[in-house]
């Protein structure tokens, strides 16, 4: 009995502990556009916001959607008036991410949380 209770009490504690390490990028918030380049509303020096599933990265009211998929996100944003893009998002840290559309080896756009 004091065996099986072990068990199961390691099993809880090993579950919780890998609670800790997985962490889930949250994109929502306020973002300021850092790069040196820029692409719709989010040229340099310009503030993004992203949350309950609108944003304004490509036109002033757009839809998104952030998925994953194994350790790549991509993030499907569609314009206020039409026109559907989806980024590759890398994560840099919680306060910086790096977005590609398309094939490309640098970031289109580069965001710093504010």
């Amino acid at each position: 009995m004091i065996r099986k209770l072990a068990a199961t009490m390691l099993t809880v504690f090993l579950f919780a502990l890998s609670g800790c390490f997985s962490h889930e990028f949250d994109i929502g918030g306020t973002w300021k556009s850092v790069g040196a380049k820029g692409w719709g509303q989010a040229q340099p020096g310009a503030i993004v916001r992203f949350g309950d599933g609108e944003a304004n990265l490509y036109s002033p009211r757009d839809t998104y959607a952030l998925r994953k998929s194994g350790d790549v996100y991509n993030l499907d944003v569609t314009g206020l008036l039409g026109g559907s893009f989806t980024f590759t998002l890398k994560v840099v840290d919680d306060d910086n991410i790096e977005l590609f559309l398309g094939h490309v080896s640098s970031p289109t756009i580069v965001l710093k949380r504010v």
